[in-house]
């Protein structure tokens, strides 16, 4: 009888209860990190479906043969690297998932993570997306969006164990 008095009087330890701040930001992180897995499956099958319209496009047309042919060749780059930026986008959001987990459970580790998951797709998109005003400015998009939700997981940085 004395045993079980014991286990009731010893001391529960206490959860750090994780602020309500990243509790919003991993949930947020949880359905992001799931559609842009969907997206990158997505954008490598469009890429595909548009390598056939590019095989189909004929530059006879003079009158818009300029624009064409420079949305070609950002098409083209982007079909020679769709394999690419599939699989790091697949890895990435992963990565990213993964990262958002560690921060719910309050580690640290998960806010580094995250930050490798989340600057490497914007940083590859400068270099394998086609690169031209297209590829460029949705790498620039890309980067300042990352780096936004760095900056609001690293305001809670103090709370991660």
């Amino acid at each position: 009888m004395e045993d079980s008095m014991s286990i009731e009087n010893q001391p529960v330890s206490e959860v750090p209860k994780r602020p309500q701040f990243i509790t919003v930001l991993c949930v947020l992180t949880f359905i992001g990190s799931g559609l842009s897995f969907v997206g990158a499956l997505w954008g490598y099958f469009s890429i595909k479906a548009s390598e056939k319209f590019l095989n189909n496009l004929t530059t006879s047309q003079d009158h818009a043969h300029g624009m064409i042919s420079g949305m070609q060749e950002t098409m083209m780059k982007a079909v020679e690297n769709a394999v690419p930026n599939m699989v790091i986008g697949l890895l990435c959001s992963l990565i990213c998932l993964y990262g958002a987990i560690q921060m719910w459970k309050l580690k640290k580790t998960g806010f580094f993570i995250y930050s490798v998951g989340e600057i490497t797709p914007a940083i590859s998109a400068f270099f394998l997306g086609g690169g031209g005003l297209i590829g460029g400015a949705g790498a620039v998009v890309g980067l300042l969006f990352a780096i936004v939700w760095i900056v609001l997981y690293a305001i809670n940085f103090k709370h991660l164990k």
